[in-house]
């Protein structure tokens, strides 16, 4: 039974530290190929912006498909620029609806913030794994 006990726990220490390690190398997956489709067709229709752009992830639920999207990532003094696209299709509707925005990764914070219309910065209200990705966009290489 101790070692039962024991082989459990060692168990459970491994998941758990597994774990803690997948959301510290929190990487985006390729891009699939039905974002990709749905990407290029927004991007010939002119309804975002034609530059590369670096997927992040997406969301599929009963009500919701949402795909986020990464670009031109610029260092800063306190962290690292870039500009954003949300690729968003409510239930029962065909149409799609982008929106950019301009948002910076803080990070020695470990947070996100997005530009303002008149250019302030605003705190972006983060997901469980924000940390991770902010440590993820700050690691990117300086472009050349």
């Amino acid at each position: 039974m101790n070692n039962l006990v024991r082989l459990s726990a060692l168990a459970l220490t491994l998941t758990l530290g597994s774990a803690a390690a997948r959301a510290e190398d929190w990487s985006p997956s390729p891009e699939p190929l039905s974002w990709l489709q749905t990407r290029r067709s927004l991007q010939g229709s002119g309804q975002l912006s034609q530059r590369t752009w670096l997927f992040m992830e997406a969301m599929d639920s009963p009500n919701l498909k949402a795909g986020e999207y990464l670009s031109n990532p610029a260092r800063t003094p306190v962290g690292v620029e870039f500009d954003a696209a949300v690729l968003m299709q409510r239930q029962g509707q065909d149409a799609w609806k982008v929106r950019e925005l301009r948002m910076r990764a803080i990070c020695n914070q470990q947070t996100l913030q997005r530009s303002s219309p008149q250019g302030q910065w605003l705190a972006y209200v983060g997901r469980e794994d924000t940390s991770a990705k902010v440590r993820w966009i700050c690691a990117l290489p300086a472009p050349d």
